[in-house]
């Protein structure tokens, strides 16, 4: 079982270090906790919602970046199963086996690419000066994007990282070489001249991070892979949120 920290769950965890009860054909049953382990889980999940088990028992749902530290109890030797499952199905996506004597400072990471669930995220080496990125909009159907860079000031003078990009689908990894000054990544719709929310340059550049090599500053030959979605903000205005750097969820 997984509980948060708090107060109250020191108290229940000390008092379930002698006793774990559960009821079976309507008796109350006594079992014994052997010990108790401190857990973490760290990934993502692209495009559906994945369900987390433990022996078969759901504990909570993932989407987008998935996070979780807390307590796990063990009432034997055994190691504890944790299934990851597409919510509303029974098909197990991955399995892994939670040993009590595993590495308790490292947690247990995944990815979910929507279709299956691996440790971890591959991307490419880096390649001195020279950035390279890649991009996923979590956006609606429809909405397709060009990516282009500039200082904000004059949209005609945009310079183009890749066009017609679709929602939901990973852009190759656009290599940059270092640039004269500092620029920024902008959303357009896609074909036009047009910057992609409001119409408004402040509203679709891209923040939360993301940085463009150029000879007077940052140097590049790092590797970044955003995932961006959109949401509502405050007023009722589209947003881009959240912009999560898969590359720096999953360090080498």
């Amino acid at each position: 079982m997984i509980q948060k920290y708090n107060a109250l769950t020191v108290f229940l965890l000390v008092l379930s270090m002698f006793f774990s009860s559960c009821e079976k054909e309507g008796k109350m049953v006594i079992t014994p906790i052997t010990d108790i382990r401190s857990i973490s889980f760290k990934g993502f999940v692209l495009g559906d919602t994945l369900e987390q088990y433990f022996d078969g028992v759901k504990m909570r749902n993932f989407y987008g970046r998935a996070g979780f530290t807390g307590n796990i109890t063990y009432e034997n030797q055994d190691a504890i199963k944790m299934e990851l499952k597409k919510k509303g199905t029974n098909e197990v996506l991955y399995t892994y086996g939670i040993e009590k004597d595993r590495d308790k400072d490292k947690p247990v990471r995944f990815f979910y690419d929507g279709k299956k669930v691996t440790e971890g995220y591959h991307y490419p080496e880096a390649i001195e000066e020279q950035e390279q990125i890649a991009f996923y909009f979590d956006f609606p159907a429809g909405m397709p994007v060009d990516i282009a860079y500039g200082d904000g000031s004059d949209i005609n003078a945009m310079e183009y990282l890749a066009k017609n990009v679709q929602p939901k689908q990973w852009t190759e990894f656009i290599k940059i070489p270092q640039l004269e000054g500092e620029m920024y990544v902008f959303l357009l719709k896609a074909g036009k001249k047009e910057y992609l929310l409001e119409n408004d340059a402040f509203s679709s550049v891209m923040s939360g991070g993301i940085q463009l090599p150029n000879k007077y500053g940052y140097p590049g030959g790092g590797v970044q892979s955003w995932y961006v979605g959109i949401v509502k903000d405050g007023t009722g205005k589209s947003a881009f949120f959240p912009q999560e750097d898969l590359v720096a969820l999953f360090p080498r």
